[in-house]
C-alpha cells in the first residue's frame, strides 16, 4: 500500500507570497508530489523594507508580504500577528507533517517551531505577552521535521529566551541548506539558525547564491533525509 503524503507548511522569502513561492519551487514540488502534500501560504503583512536587496518589485504575481519588518515600530509584535495568523492556518487546514521555510519563512519557521515546543514541554517563561503567545499553541502539534533554506537566525529577544532557556534548542529533527555565494543571506547567518536553534540540524551547502537547489541529485538529498527521519 502506497504511503500517504505529509502535509507541509510552506512559508516563503520577505517580499514573496504563497504564488511566488509555489511557482519558483515548482521542481521540486513536482517531483516529491508523492511523498509530499504542500501547502503554501502569504504572510500577513505587506513587506516595507523595500531597499533590501531580496526585494523584486513583482507587483504582477502578487503582493510583497513578509512575515516581519524590521523597519516597523515593533518587529515583534509583526512576528507575534504571525504566529497567531499561522496558528489558525495550521487549526483550519492542518495539522502538517513537517514545514519548509525559504530566507525569512526560515527564520518564522524557526520561530514557529520554538513556540510550539516550549508549548508542550510547558517551560517556564517570564515575559507575559511570551508566555500568552506560547499557551495560544498548546493545541499544535509539533511537526516531524524541518526543511530550512538560506534561512538565519531571528534576532528577537524573545527568540533567544527560547532556544537558551529551560527547554534547549529545537529539537524538530531539521536540514539546513545554504549558500556558498549567498549575497542576502550569507552563509553564517544560516550556520548559526543550525547551530544555535536546533539539536538535530543536518547542514548541506551548495556552491550557488540566495535559492533553493531543485535538480536532481538535491532533491535525492531531500528525499533522503525525510526518509530518515520518518525510520527513526
Amino acid at each position: 500500500m502506497q504511503q500517504k503524503a505529509l502535509r507541509v507548511l510552506c512559508l516563503h522569502g520577505y517580499t514573496q507570497n504563497a504564488q511566488k513561492f509555489r511557482d519558483r519551487t515548482g521542481p521540486f514540488r513536482r517531483s516529491l508530489k508523492r511523498v509530499l502534500d504542500l501547502t503554501y501560504v502569504t504572510a500577513p503583512h505587506t513587506a516595507t523594507d523595500f531597499d533590501l536587496p531580496e526585494n523584486t518589485k513583482e507587483e504582477s504575481n502578487g503582493p510583497a508580504a513578509a512575515w516581519w519588518n524590521r523597519s516597523s515600530n515593533n518587529p515583534w509584535h509583526d512576528v507575534e500577528v504571525s504566529v497567531r495568523f499561522l496558528n489558525r492556518t495550521i487549526q483550519e487546514q492542518g495539522p502538517f507533517d513537517a514545514v519548509v521555510g525559504f530566507s525569512q519563512g526560515a527564520g518564522m519557521a524557526a520561530i514557529l517551531l520554538a513556540l510550539v515546543q516550549a508549548a508542550h514541554c510547558r517551560q517556564s517563561i517570564n515575559d507575559p505577552e511570551l508566555q500568552t503567545l506560547v499557551g495560544e499553541l498548546s493545541g499544535c502539534p509539533p511537526p516531524r521535521f524541518a526543511l530550512l533554506f538560506a534561512g538565519f537566525y531571528p534576532d528577537f529577544k524573545q527568540f533567544d529566551s527560547l532556544v537558551c532557556g529551560d527547554q534547549g534548542p529545537i529539537q524538530v529533527p531539521s536540514l539546513h541548506v545554504v549558500g556558498r555565494q549567498d549575497a542576502i543571506v550569507p552563509m553564517d547567518r544560516g550556520l548559526q539558525l543550525a547551530a544555535q536553534g536546533f539539536v538535530s540540524a543536518q547542514i548541506e551547502e551548495h556552491e550557488g547564491g540566495h535559492f533553493m537547489p531543485s535538480n536532481a541529485a538535491w532533491r535525492k538529498r531531500y528525499q533522503q533525509f525525510i526518509e530518515q527521519v520518518l525510520l527513526n
